[in-house]
């Protein structure tokens, strides 16, 4: 049954769930209509916040490539979910999902 464990990604959706709530929380869907610098700004600090926690979780847990797409998927789904635009959406993953890729 070890085999089979390496396909549970229960806790890993989790925890892509969890960032996509935390961003939700900090930085709700009808924020991305500001254009103020103060709202890019803060965008970037909580997205460089996410990502940290990601790499962190990927140096625990060790990722490997199927479970880092499964979180950045997870994560794309949730904000989805959570009523961000197309074009936010893909900007918040691909922030995740680089940091991931690029961490060793």
């Amino acid at each position: 049954m070890k085999i089979l464990s390496m396909f549970d990604t229960r806790e890993i959706e989790e925890f892509a769930e969890n960032l996509a709530a935390d961003l939700g929380r900090r930085f709700p869907p009808a924020s991305e209509a500001r254009t103020d610098t103060g709202a890019k700004h803060q965008i970037k600090v909580i997205l460089d916040g996410l990502a940290a926690r990601a790499v962190r979780y990927h140096e625990e847990h060790k990722l490997g490539v199927y479970r880092k797409a499964k979180l950045a998927n997870v994560f794309k789904w949730k904000l989805t979910e959570l009523g961000y635009s197309k074009a936010f959406v893909e900007v918040a993953t691909k922030e995740i999902a680089t940091k991931l890729a690029v961490r060793k």
